[in-house]
């Protein structure tokens, strides 16, 4: 079985070397948490495999986002040009109608997105953040884009990487989500002795012993450094 690393390597040695082919992966994070950060590691890692990448942004524009990336890697423009964009934002910005979204009005999201996934031919995918589905259509159909996700990534043998913020979604449907997909990792801020700490914990990851210890983190200008592999009491 393939496995697709994340290229942070405490991380990875803890999930037996990566997220397992077919699967869809879902980011739970606390505001600020870094799920975004952790998924550009995930593209950067395909990128030096030579891998197909489609990134699909909700809330950033693709320059937006490029612009971040840039902040943690060395990546050059040529490079950008190896990932696929899925840009959700920059319709809405370009005609000023942030506000008051209809998705009719700036074509289909949801068929955009399905359409472009299976005529394509992608190892990892990103899509940042499923919020966006969830606040625009019903639960149905964000439940129907996740099922058709779960049918390409295993008939390609790919992952799809689908990022949250926790507590936004009611709990009853946050738990319907995390049910449906092949792992759940929750990234989290606390605080604690005077001080914000982040922590990330893996709750499901299929076809993986998955480790009981949760761990610490941090986001410097050089990305994301597991503190400790060590449990944290």
């Amino acid at each position: 079985m393939k496995r697709y690393p994340t290229g942070i390597l405490n991380f990875d040695s803890q999930i037996g070397g990566g997220f397992p082919e077919g699967s869809v992966i879902l980011l739970l994070e606390d505001p600020g948490a870094g799920a975004e950060i952790l998924s550009f590691y995930f593209v950067v890692e395909g990128l030096k495999k030579n891998e197909n990448i489609l990134y699909i942004t909700t809330d950033d524009t693709v320059e937006e986002l490029k612009e971040s990336l840039k902040i943690y890697f060395d990546i050059s423009d040529n490079l950008f040009e190896k990932i696929r964009f899925i840009d959700l934002m920059n319709p809405r910005v370009g005609m000023g109608k942030s506000l008051g979204f209809v998705p009719s009005l700036y074509g289909d999201a949801y068929n955009r997105v399905i359409e472009e996934i299976f005529k394509g031919s992608y190892g990892r995918i990103v899509l940042n953040n499923l919020a966006y589905f969830a606040k625009h259509y019903d639960r149905d159909t964000v439940m129907n884009l996740l099922e058709n996700i779960s049918i390409y990534v295993k008939r390609k043998k790919g992952v799809a990487l689908i990022l949250l913020t926790r507590g936004l979604l009611d709990p009853s449907y946050e738990v319907a989500i995390k049910h449906v997909v092949d792992g759940v990792i929750e990234m989290c801020i606390v605080e604690a002795e005077n001080e914000v700490q982040r922590r990330i914990k893996i709750l499901k990851l299929k076809r993986t012993i998955v480790p009981k210890n949760m761990f610490r983190y941090e986001i410097t200008d050089k990305g994301i450094s597991l503190e400790s592999v060590k449990r944290i009491i």
